[in-house]
């Protein structure tokens, strides 16, 4: 990093530079809170703004994304069956907004990483793509991370974004459980069959089970049908999703495990392939003739086995750790202390730079995000991440960071 220490934020919605300009916005950015990266999202489906809040610094109601904010150059993807598709909305449809708002950037000093979420617009394309729930229902909206198709779009995304930009890095946020499980677009049918109302958070362990993870877990000796009825054994029982998703203590997860076996033997195939994907998009990242540096965006450590992931595993394959601490599978979100508890832990597991994501909307306490920086710090963060967006991000909280950050570093 050329930044001793990191201040970044995230920007989806792209539209909000539209607002007054590039070059304002940045200078908010940097003046209100000592901004100097900016995680720049390359492409979503369709998200909007509307059940955050009011927006804090525009003149409008709302924001809404799809698709990809930089060029469409289809020479790029010609080895993958996946094609991307330049934005819907009407101001970026015609123009390279995150070319414009990388080069601006740039000249201000400002690290740019290119933000790469695993999420697509027009999904609907590639249905033999999509991951399976433990019954075998498709999931809708979501692609399995280990359909080779997907993996190859990413090396083209990677090709795309090398010849085309000049950026500082890459920021890998292919994790999240929307996109992990895909259950947030849950369907009352698939709900129905697995005897559950409603999954409001991630659905541990229940995917994914299209032909191709089948068939690799099949090759490895792995009684797929087995580890299916297993599940769904913990599913009738209450303990999935609704108790692994609040376990916070050693004992719950081993009872948890005893009686449910073949979650273990599933997160560790699952587990190894979410650690095969990051590591062959480090390599080939490495292997370009630019030096870029790669991020990971992912839940904190402590949680790690919830998301079919192993911290320290993936850890290899990047060079410095967003931990979300603004989300978590608890009722209640993470206290500054966990915070700091999150950081030191990340550290330990890792030996990589930690850039903890603080969570900045104007729905948070200002007392709460000057303690969750401070315990951070004091933890040993070697920067932050005030999240989660930008354009909903009220200027008075930038300054708060900023103000508590310059009390830190003296």
């Amino acid at each position: 990093m050329t930044s001793p220490f990191v201040v970044g934020i995230q920007s989806f919605y792209l539209e909000q530079f539209l607002e007054h300009g590039v070059e304002a916005e940045l200078e908010k950015m940097i003046g209100e809170g000592g901004v100097n990266t900016l995680l720049l999202s390359t492409h979503i489906d369709f998200q909007s703004t509307r059940d955050w809040g009011k927006l804090t610094h525009a003149n409008r109601d709302f924001f809404e994304c799809e698709g990809f904010n930089c060029d469409v150059d289809l020479k790029y993807y010609e080895d993958t069956q996946i094609k991307p598709t330049k934005s819907k909305t009407t101001e970026l449809a015609s123009r390279d907004l995150f070319s414009e708002v990388a080069r601006a950037a740039k000249k201000k000093g400002i690290q740019v990483y290119a933000l790469i979420l695993h999420r697509f617009p027009n999904v609907e394309r590639y249905k033999e793509m999509n991951m399976r729930a433990v019954n075998g229902e498709i999931i809708p909206a979501i692609l399995c991370h280990n359909h080779p198709e997907v993996r190859q779009f990413y090396k083209c995304l990677v090709d795309h974004l090398d010849a085309e930009y000049n950026l500082d890095g890459f920021c890998y946020a292919l994790l999240d459980h929307y996109s992990l499980f895909g259950f947030q677009t849950l369907t009352d049918e698939l709900a129905n069959t697995l005897g559950i109302k409603r999954f409001a958070n991630p659905e541990m362990g229940l995917s994914c089970f299209c032909d191709v993870c089948a068939a690799e877990a099949a090759q490895q000796g792995i009684n797929v049908e087995k580890i299916k009825r297993g599940l769904m054994r913990g599913v009738k029982s209450g303990s999935i999703p609704g108790q692994v998703e609040k376990m916070t203590t050693a004992d719950e997860a081993i009872r948890f495990l005893l009686d449910v076996p073949q979650y273990l033997e599933w997160l560790r195939f699952r587990s190894s392939i979410m650690e095969r994907l990051h590591r062959e998009l480090y390599e080939y990242i490495k292997e370009k003739e630019k030096h870029y540096t790669v991020g990971l965006d992912i839940y904190g450590a402590k949680d790690d086995w919830k998301y079919q992931t192993r911290f320290h595993k993936l850890a290899a394959y990047c060079d410095w750790i967003k931990p979300m601490f603004y989300s978590c599978t608890y009722d209640e979100p993470l206290s500054p202390q966990e915070i700091g508890d999150g950081v030191r832990l990340a550290k330990t597991l890792s030996g990589k730079p930690i850039f903890p994501g603080i969570n900045c909307l104007a729905s948070e306490p200002e007392d709460k995000i000057k303690e969750g920086i401070k315990h951070a710090m004091m933890s040993g963060a070697d920067g932050l991440i005030l999240s989660w967006d930008y354009s909903l991000i009220p200027f008075s909280h930038l300054r708060i960071a900023k103000e508590q950050l310059e009390k830190h570093n003296g």
